[in-house]
């Protein structure tokens, strides 16, 4: 009689595969977006676009401040030309557009199911590129912010005195505009989610962020302008817009407050963040 002897089985497989860890997600949306040889074009060609808009406005002030009437030299507001809200209109469209490109760009050219296959948890998949996206561009507005403050100062010091960077309210103007980018990404990111068309989507976006801030304060049916101003402050414009606001000289009209703004920024981010990453739980890609 025989003794048939048995191996045990593994009791698990080398093969087998654990979640995906963050630092892996984080490092590939890093190359994605990083290889296209666009992102550092654009980017850098933005920062140095908007220092030298500062670099003009600045000059401008400098060389008219003798001509300034009495009023507004008293109360000078360097941020004002510095920081001028229809300028930053295009980098807050052009912040959008990158984010919605983002996204819509796998879906166009399908690499975002060959992400899913290697990352089935879209969730995760999502939240690392917006946390990506949100990185890169707050570099890209603190820069900016810094940037062109210093750039203001450097140009008007030796007749526009009292500002610098430990002047009340400025970090509040530079904290503005490094968070104002990244929603703007963020948004484009969801408006992406929700259109999951390139043509229609970077259309969507400048509309929104070219367009919209200015239709707004147009007279619309059915509102008063209380109401139309109060419905302009919840944009990620005007946010921005009353976060830079150094001088009640350029208070003219009906604004929300400080607090106001920074939560209408807030949630904006924090609704993107939720359609990115969940709208894609429940479609097809």
């Amino acid at each position: 009689m025989t003794t048939l002897a048995t191996t045990a089985a593994p009791a698990t497989r080398r093969g087998a595969a654990g979640p995906a860890r963050w630092r892996d997600l984080l490092g590939a949306e890093w190359i994605k977006l990083w290889s296209l040889r666009s992102t550092p074009v654009v980017l850098g060609v933005l920062l140095v676009f908007y220092l030298y808009l500062a670099y003009r406005a600045a000059q401008l002030a400098h060389d008219s401040y003798p001509t300034w009437p009495a009023f507004a030299r008293r109360d000078p507001d360097p941020a004002h030309d510095a920081f001028d809200f229809p300028k930053f209109l295009l980098l807050m469209a052009t912040a959008g557009t990158i984010g919605a490109m983002s996204v819509a760009g796998e879906h166009a050219s399908g690499l975002i199911r060959t992400t899913l296959v290697a990352v089935p948890a879209r969730g995760r998949v999502m939240l690392a590129k917006a946390m990506v996206m949100t990185a890169v561009l707050a570099v890209l507005g603190l820069l900016v912010g810094i940037g062109c403050w210093g750039i203001t100062l450097a140009v008007i010091s030796d007749r526009i005195t009292g500002f610098s960077f430990t002047t009340p309210g400025i970090w509040r103007v530079i904290a503005g505009t490094t968070v104002m980018v990244p929603v703007c990404g963020l948004t484009g990111m969801a408006a992406a989610t929700l259109i999951r068309n390139t043509a229609g989507t970077v259309f969507a976006v400048l509309a929104f962020f070219l367009v919209g801030p200015l239709a707004v304060k147009a007279p619309l049916p059915l509102l008063s302008a209380d109401q139309r101003a109060d419905l302009g402050n919840t944009l990620p414009a005007y946010a921005w817009g009353r976060l830079t606001l150094m001088s009640h000289g350029h208070l003219v009209e009906h604004v929300g407050s400080i607090p106001a703004a920074w939560i209408s920024l807030a949630v904006w981010a924090v609704v993107s963040v939720g359609i990115t990453v969940t709208v894609l739980r429940h479609r097809d890609v």
